[in-house]
């Protein structure tokens, strides 16, 4: 495995936030598989059926959606701000037995890959931590070759104004690196402005419970009190939008989350 361990600006909150939980987040089972890696994998795959080239995972965590490009690809680099993280990456992909992983540390705002180098580049339910999702995507287009694909996935808001804001207070008030969860408007804008040409895009689901949700990012117990509260209080549109239940003492909640392909043409 080749490891790249140079700054990472702009990474503060996140190796606060994931650093002493990376080992929580190794074993957590919606970020070992659920169904926006099914489809990301999915969108993914060639047609031909051939190995993309380089590829590489920004915000890859504990490295899962890395491991399942590692199937797809030459080489995979998994790239995280976090060294935690990547540590427990390269512990997982050694015990996969994967040879063809490389492991480096950069945020997704400044990737140490030449430009037009990559041939898949990929991301999933990291990007509403990016602190700068447009430079992010400038990067992307960068470092892709002419006809290179990007796949993502990430939790996105509806479009309707007062459920995009209780969405992403409730998301920063239980994660302090959370920046924004976009709509899906927002994020094809993005797209088109770089000329990253969407060719398919997919909905899935974020299934989460709400006590392990809060325990995972290790919330104060008067915040997750609040936010108990608020859940159970959700306005219409939000108790809808994100399909609220309470359960035998939990709450049951999803995120709608977006997986899309792009091309750079």
């Amino acid at each position: 495995m080749v490891q790249n361990d140079g700054n990472t600006p702009g990474s503060g909150n996140a190796q606060r936030m994931f650093g002493p939980q990376a080992g929580v987040y190794a074993t957590s089972q919606v970020h070992v598989r659920d169904d926006s890696l099914d489809v990301l994998q999915k969108l993914a795959a060639r047609s031909d059926d051939k190995a993309y080239g380089w590829a590489a995972d920004l915000g890859t965590g504990a490295g899962f959606t890395a491991f399942a490009m590692a199937q797809l690809s030459d080489r995979v680099v998994a790239t995280d701000p976090t060294r935690p993280m990547l540590e427990q990456t390269r512990r997982l992909g050694r015990e996969r037995g994967l040879e063809n992983l490389g492991l480096s540390r950069n945020v997704a705002e400044s990737l140490p890959f030449a430009g037009e180098s990559l041939d898949l580049v990929t991301s999933r339910v990291a990007g509403h931590h990016f602190s700068d999702l447009n430079r992010a995507f400038d990067e992307v287009r960068r470092v892709l070759k002419t006809g290179g694909v990007f796949v993502m996935a990430d939790s996105v808001c509806p479009e309707d104004d007062e459920v995009d804001r209780w969405m992403n207070d409730i998301e920063l008030r239980r994660d302090f690196s959370h920046v924004r969860n976009r709509k899906i408007s927002e994020i094809n804008v993005m797209l088109a402005d770089r000329s990253l040409k969407v060719e398919r895009q997919e909905g899935a689901r974020i299934f989460l419970r709400f006590n392990e949700w809060v325990a995972r990012t290790v919330v104060p117990e008067p915040e997750a009190t609040a936010l108990r509260n608020d859940f159970l209080q959700a306005p219409a549109g939000a108790r809808e939008a994100f399909q609220i239940q309470p359960s035998n003492g939990d709450i049951d909640f999803s995120w709608p989350c977006l997986v899309f392909r792009a091309v750079k043409v």
